[in-house]
């Protein structure tokens, strides 16, 4: 069983959060796995993997309560060689060294990732946390042929799933309410049941049960991190809240339109 070591951020990755802390976004490009045999204390000075064995898009980000989930997926039938899952390192461009390895999570009791010769086909998602002070400092490249799973794809849009436990506070997406850039808001934490709710007609301001959940519909988001509020006469003001999704934009006129 996997057993993956706290990220440990080298030499590079050092200087880079200073600059990250004095302003410069932090923007993460890839991920790679390999099965080198280095320890913690040796890492600051790497600027690649040990062995390096197959590189991954970031297939998706999420940021929230001061940490910055970063996942990649690996499918085995992209794998030439089987290998055990070692070495997880997250590169990041830096504006005046280029891309450099940033961090570093090392495993003791790795998992073995089959080639794709292997008659047992599978995937693997890979994912950690980086403590970050706001979501506008982190920027991603996200690569569109990056594999995306299901329950990232949920999670990223922020769509309501059934029979899943909600906070106060949580900010969710709903297929159904995509039309008039709504969002819905918990305001009574609680599971959501195992029916589909009907949002078809659902308004601004319209509190909906769900299960034991209750949502109040009067959100939506711009795609560069504002958060913004409708209040009750229509109109949009800025508001303070953290992000769970980003679909909008503001444009030119400072209308807010789907993201282009």
């Amino acid at each position: 069983m996997a057993n993956w070591s706290g990220g440990v951020l080298t030499a590079a990755g050092r200087a880079l959060q200073l600059k990250v802390e004095s302003g410069t976004k932090l923007e993460l490009t890839k991920i790679k796995l390999g099965d080198g045999n280095e320890t913690s204390a040796e890492v600051d000075n790497l600027t690649d993997l040990v062995s390096a064995r197959v590189e991954l898009a970031i297939s998706a980000v999420k940021v929230s309560n001061g940490l910055c989930k970063v996942t990649g997926v690996i499918l085995t039938t992209n794998v030439e060689t089987g290998f055990y899952s070692r070495e997880w390192g997250l590169f990041a461009k830096d504006p005046d060294a280029g891309e450099i390895l940033y961090m570093i999570s090392l495993d003791n009791n790795p998992d073995y990732i089959p080639p794709k010769s292997a008659e047992l086909k599978a995937s693997a998602t890979y994912a950690m946390n980086i403590a970050v002070q706001n979501a506008s400092a982190v920027k991603v490249t996200i690569d569109p042929a990056g594999l995306v799973t299901n329950a990232i794809l949920a999670d990223s849009l922020g769509i309501v799933l059934r029979n899943t436990a909600y906070r106060a506070g949580d900010l969710l997406y709903d297929t159904q309410l995509l039309q008039h850039n709504y969002r819905l808001e918990c305001v009574t934490a609680g599971t959501t049941g195992a029916t589909l709710l009907d949002l078809s007609s659902a308004k601004l301001g319209d509190h909906i049960k769900d299960g034991s959940a209750e949502w109040v519909v009067n959100r939506l988001y711009t795609s560069d991190g504002e958060f913004f509020d409708i209040n009750d006469t229509g109109d949009i003001e800025p508001a303070d809240d953290p992000i769970y999704s980003v679909n909008f934009e503001l444009d030119d006129s400072g209308d807010i339109m789907p993201r282009a």
